[in-house]
């Protein structure tokens, strides 16, 4: 592959990493991550540019959720790239291993949000909008993913004294980073820009009106409006308000922009949810009964806390709803792994009496 087509991939955060789990005869020119992700469509960028694809009909007929379909982060294979040129789709074949995963957990399925990201930026706004008890949730999500979290209090202009809630943060953040930052005031988007080293993803999440989209734009000088394609194959044009967006910063590390969240469901994070919390896991370590349930039982030490004023009862409150959560998200996870492994039988079982009925007729 010509040095012109490598740089082009590493640009888009392709590394040994991810070459690595190509097989010896896949060609990094068949790569391309995903940046853009529709309904039926994926612009990827591929050694060639950007280019749009379709998934295989491979890939449809195995997937059972929807996380295994591509999702923007994503580092495909594709082929069909001469047809591509002549004015047709290429088609992603297979999605590489992925490094991290930020998941949606839904009622009965999950979303990807991004993939092989380095960081979330965990944003809050400096008005009406700030939520300690949503922070955590999206403090333990990025744990979980895989990916570092970094706390953004935005439109810190806005906020005549924004310590109150800088202290606030700090008593959830743990080892988190924490940095109030205002668009209009570039200065406070150094340390942001910081992460943003060239190889590097990170997607921005938070809820609507923090000001995520203005975020993004500003760290990549361009509106992400402009940067959406139309679909030049199929002719529907850009039909869409809501999407995830991969970009390139003019520090040349990569964002991913998300739409607002309205609510953030959590899967097996056990290790990431002891993190977030660990004061008051450090606090039931100290009870008197392993299996102490923090109401009524003698020498509880959250409960000796809470009498002492030094745990918020609202924090103890959303730790014990998102660990009720986690339980229950484990034994959906469960049934979803018995689904699957069930379907992938049921395939194998087919493939194997195709194939020997096709031996039956051979030997006639």
């Amino acid at each position: 592959m010509p040095d012109s087509h490598l740089n082009h991939l590493q640009t888009y955060g392709w590394s040994p990493h991810f070459a690595a789990l190509l097989a010896p005869d896949e060609f990094p020119a068949a790569v391309a991550r995903v940046v853009q992700e529709h309904k039926e469509a994926y612009l990827v960028q591929s050694a060639h540019g950007p280019i749009w694809a379709e998934i295989s009909g491979k890939i449809r007929h195995t997937a059972v959720l929807r996380a295994d379909f591509p999702a923007v982060g994503d580092w495909v294979l594709l082929r069909g790239l001469a047809h591509k040129r002549h004015g047709g789709p290429a088609q992603i074949t297979r999605i590489l291993p992925r490094k991290t995963a930020l998941i949606r957990r839904l009622p009965a399925d999950e979303q990807l949000l991004a993939t092989n990201i380095d960081f979330a930026f965990l944003g809050a706004s400096l008005n009406e909008n700030f939520n300690l008890r949503r922070l955590e949730r999206y403090l333990t999500l990025a744990r979980e993913s895989g990916a570092r979290p970094i706390i953004l209090l935005t439109k810190a202009d806005l906020c005549e004294n924004p310590q109150p809630f800088l202290d606030q943060t700090r008593a959830v953040a743990g080892d988190a980073p924490l940095h109030a930052i205002s668009v209009k005031s570039p200065a406070s988007l150094d340390p942001i820009r910081h992460y943003l080293a060239p190889g590097t993803t990170a997607v921005i999440l938070g809820s609507s009106g923090i000001g995520k989209s203005t975020l993004v734009n500003t760290l990549a000088d361009a509106d992400i409006q402009d940067m959406m394609e139309a679909r030049e194959f199929d002719d529907k044009g850009r039909h869409c308000t809501t999407f995830r967006h991969l970009v390139r910063t003019t520090t040349g590390g990569l964002i991913i922009d998300t739409p607002g969240l309205r609510g953030l469901a959590l899967g097996e994070a056990t290790d990431a949810l002891i993190h977030t919390f660990s004061d008051i896991d450090a606090l039931a370590a100290q009870c008197k009964f392993t299996n102490c349930r923090h109401q009524n039982e003698p020498a509880c030490a959250i409960r000796a806390a809470l009498d002492a004023g030094s745990l918020d009862p609202s924090r103890l409150e959303n730790y014990m709803k998102l660990h009720r959560e986690v339980a229950a998200m484990a034994q959906r996870e469960n049934r979803i792994a018995e689904r699957k492994q069930k379907k992938l039988e049921k395939r194998a079982a087919a493939a194997q009496a195709e194939k020997h009925r096709r031996s039956r007729r051979g030997s006639k």
